[in-house]
């Protein structure tokens, strides 16, 4: 008997052979997307050399930066060092943990 994984590859390979689409259903959407996309825009900047402010505007909107960003719970400044940790740390090698 061939294993789950073995069919969902022959029916890749069949829709492939035929030229349509691969079966959406197989690949579910990643539920982590969003917060993956704000990571790496956040890293992206960083590498570039902006500031913290700077993405933060940019990711989250200048209005919602320019009222809290001086909040003294710092959650926006946190927002972003935390998404430019995670992004360095994805850069190197934590994209391996992806399961």
């Amino acid at each position: 008997m061939l294993s789950k994984p073995r069919l969902r590859a022959i029916e890749c390979l069949n829709a492939l052979s035929l030229g349509q689409q691969l079966p959406a259903r197989l690949f579910p959407p990643e539920k982590r997307a969003p917060l993956l996309t704000f990571v790496l825009r956040a890293l992206d900047g960083s590498l570039a050399g902006a500031p913290h402010r700077e993405l933060a505007e940019a990711l989250i909107g200048q209005r919602r930066v320019h009222a809290d960003w001086r909040d003294p719970r710092d959650h926006l400044r946190d927002r972003i060092g935390r998404a430019v940790s995670r992004g360095r740390a994805l850069m190197h090698g934590g994209y391996r943990d992806f399961r």
